[in-house]
């Protein structure tokens, strides 16, 4: 037999499931809502981090930039107002601007004009400020025995640092590039300012920043534990990086022109973060990057600050979070599991006892048990009590029972005397259970209500009725057999005077029939000669209607073609009216063509005359005219040919006219002709009309005499169906009757008639 699970573990299931998803739910959320949270200040973090930093590498080039600006700004202020530099002065400002500034390694000017900023010297002395051709032109730089003063470059708009000033239109930054310092490779970058006079260009000055500093602060940087910054210029070039050997390189080319980092430096050119995840190019791990861009300080361009994170480092703490909030909600699960697992523990003890105690109860109900079993819990909690309870109810029921069990007793011996046949028993026990009770008096006044309906003892009737079945209605009940027997005495009365009624009806039946069926035969006879000469007088009158038929079909053909003659006559009449309409038009036309050729004689008749005085004029004219007479002689032989076909036309219209006006005649004459040929074809009609009437007539009158014998003829075959029919009746209504008689003879009943 397979094991049940019991409520306690159905229970157990459900509270620790629903417990589960509840603590779940919980659970996700808040780990959800702290890790997010902690991610979030991380990044907060991040940023912070990036941007006081970018701060502080910013604050290291504007001020370098401040300084070349403060420079630059002093010696145009000397170009402009066209005063004089003093060399020793100007070299003082030098190099008290090295000693203050630890990253900027030199200072120079590059002045287009420099003989008008200072005095040229004839002979200048190796290793001082000027240049060989006497200009001074001072180059101050930082060395291993101090500051050292030399003339600088020749001044040339093709070097990198003029040139860029140049076409910036303002301060200038070179790209990253090595330098010898005391015999070592320095990277630095030059800062180049432009100076102006009256807008024209007149070179430049500025500084050399040693980009040690900011490669040392990259280096010094530390995020978290393995986290690092690099430091990329305008040009993505890195000046800053942990691993040396990256310095003064592209950083697409270190990374293979990896799109994120592409994309990075796209958005610092326009001044904007970035961060995206990648493998760290030192430690190999899984890493954020962050980029916080940072402007340069009159220069338009823009540096990059960036940091580098691990990503197991960047979500320590969210991570931290999320494991100590999912590891609380395990414990805090099985915590709350084992209390419900042991309140369901002592739950499932009690619905045990309670389960028992019922099942005995059940098993008494069920005859299995004569006693029960009480419910053993001694407690005051809810348990205790329904366990109390169900111990009172279970004593109450029992009691109960047992008299409901006497009564069904009783019950069943008045149940026996009922199948008997016999009513006059009644119930006399008593229960507590008022639907045994109720049961016990409706049962009492059925037997009652028998009683009174068929007497203390059905069977007197059964037997009686089974006489009657047998068809011997001659057994009579006594008085006391009660209502139904009354009914059945009063029913054998009514059968019995049936009986003999149906016994004389069927005599009287039989003869009847016989007289009909004689009757029958004879009409039939009749209407069968009747319809047979109806028939011959039908074949006739169709002969008869099928002859005008044909004379009335005629005569609409006739009619037809008549119409159609009527049609063509009219249709020949308007084609000949049209002609004539035609012709008229012919002949104005032709008339105005007349005129027309009666305008072109007269043209060609007063163009000849112009002509001749043309000629007139020409041979006056000599030798110049000769032309303009030839000229006039053409003109002349125009007018002559149109004057002859001016002719000819004109013979043409006379023509036309005179055809013209015949065809209108002709048109006249088929006018009349058609005209009196509609009028003849309208009396035909008229004629053939009177002839399809006459014959539509005569086909009415035919067809209403067909019909009426066709009526006569359809009459005479129903009476002679209705006569067949009837002697089927009369045939059926002797059966009737002959079954009848025996079915009464069958009977045994009072009364009846033997013979």
């Amino acid at each position: 037999m397979e094991k049940k699970s019991s409520f306690g573990k159905k229970l157990l299931l459900k509270i620790l499931g629903t417990v589960f998803v509840v603590v779940s739910l919980s659970s996700i959320v808040i780990v959800n809502y702290s890790y997010k949270a902690a991610q979030e200040d991380a990044e907060t973090f991040r940023k912070t981090f990036a941007s006081k930093n970018a701060i502080e590498i910013k604050g290291e080039l504007d001020n370098a930039i401040s300084v070349a600006q403060v420079f630059a700004a002093r010696i145009q202020a000397a170009a402009v107002n066209n005063a004089q530099i003093n060399p020793e002065e100007m070299i003082s400002l030098e190099k008290s601007i090295l000693n203050e500034n630890d990253t900027i390694n030199s200072i120079w000017y590059s002045p287009k004009y420099g003989e008008k900023l200072t005095a040229k010297v004839e002979n200048p002395q190796e290793g001082s400020a000027y240049n060989k051709l006497g200009i001074f032109h001072p180059f101050v730089a930082k060395s291993k025995n101090g500051i050292s003063v030399a003339p600088g470059t020749p001044y040339d708009e093709k070097i990198g640092w003029i040139k860029g000033a140049k076409e910036a239109g303002k301060t200038f930054i070179t790209k990253p590039y090595f330098w010898k310092i005391n015999g070592v490779d320095q990277l630095v970058v030059t800062v180049s300012v432009p100076m102006y006079k009256d807008g024209e260009f007149i070179g430049s000055a500025g500084i050399d920043f040693l980009l040690k500093g900011l490669a040392n602060l990259a280096s010094r940087i530390k995020l978290y534990k393995n986290g690092y910054g690099i430091i990329v210029d305008n040009n993505g070039i890195i000046v800053g990086h942990p691993k040396k050997e990256f310095q003064n390189k592209k950083m697409l080319d270190i990374v293979k022109n990896d799109k994120d980092y592409a994309n990075m430096l796209e958005k610092s050119k326009k001044g904007e973060s970035y961060f995206f995840f990648k493998d760290s190019l030192i430690t190999g791990q899984s890493s954020i990057y962050y980029s916080q861009p940072f402007s340069l300080k009159d220069t338009g361009t823009n540096w990059t600050f960036v940091i580098s994170a691990p990503k197991e480092e960047y979500l320590a703490n969210a991570n931290f979070i999320r494991n100590v909030s999912i590891i609380s909600s395990i414990i805090s699960l099985i915590v709350i599991a084992i209390i419900i697992l042991l309140s369901v523990k002592q739950l499932n003890i009690y619905l045990k006892k309670i389960s028992s105690g019922l099942e005995s109860f059940f098993e008494f109900l069920n005859t299995k048990k004569s006693a029960t079993e009480e419910i053993d819990i001694n407690t005051t909690c809810e348990f205790g009590r329904m366990a109390h309870s169900i111990n009172e109810n279970v004593k109450n029921i029992k009691t109960a029972t047992q008299q409901d069990m006497a009564l069904i007793e009783d019950v069943k011996g008045i149940a026996n005397t009922i199948t008997e046949g016999k009513f006059d028993s009644r119930v006399t026990k008593v229960t507590s259970t008022d639907s045994l009770n109720e049961l016990k008096e409706i049962l009492n006044h059925m037997l009652e209500q028998l009683e009174h309906q068929v007497g203390k003892d059905i069977n007197n009737i059964i037997h009686t009725l089974e006489s009657y079945s047998n068809r011997d209605f001659t057994m009579k009940l006594g008085a006391d057999s009660g209502k139904i027997g009354k009914e059945i005495i009063h029913m054998n009365e009514m059968i019995t005077k049936m009986l003999q009624d149906s016994q004389e009806d069927g005599v009287s039946l039989k003869e009847s029939a016989d007289n009909l069926s004689n009757s029958v035969r004879t009409i039939s006879s009749n209407a069968t000669k009747q319809a047979a000469s109806l028939e011959e007088t039908a074949a006739s009158i169709e002969e008869i209607t099928s002859n005008i038929e044909q004379t009335n079909i005629k005569a609409q053909e006739m009619h037809s073609i008549s119409n159609e003659t009527k049609d063509s006559a009219t249709t020949g009449k308007q084609l000949a009216t049209d002609t004539a309409t035609s012709m008229d038009d012919i002949n104005n036309t032709v008339l105005n063509i007349s005129e027309a050729i009666t305008m072109i004689d007269q043209i060609a008749f007063q163009t000849n005359i112009l002509s001749l005085n043309a000629a007139v004029e020409a041979a006056t004219a000599g030798e110049a005219g000769k032309g303009f007479a030839v000229v006039a002689q053409e003109v002349r032989n125009l007018a002559s040919r149109s004057a002859e076909v001016a002719k000819d036309i004109k013979s043409l219209v006379e023509t036309a006219t005179e055809k013209a006006n015949n065809g209108k005649n002709i048109s006249s004459n088929m006018i009349e002709g058609f005209t009196t040929l509609e009028n003849r074809i309208i009396e035909t009609s008229k004629l053939i009309n009177d002839v399809a009437a006459a014959a539509n007539e005569q086909n009415l009158g035919i067809q209403q005499i067909a019909d009426a014998v066709n009526m006569l003829d359809k009459v005479t075959q129903e009476n002679a169906a209705i006569a067949e029919e009837t002697n089927d009746i009369a045939k059926k209504t002797k059966e009737i009757s002959d079954n009848v008689v025996i079915g009464v003879s069958k009977n045994n009943f009072d009364g009846k008639n033997l013979g």
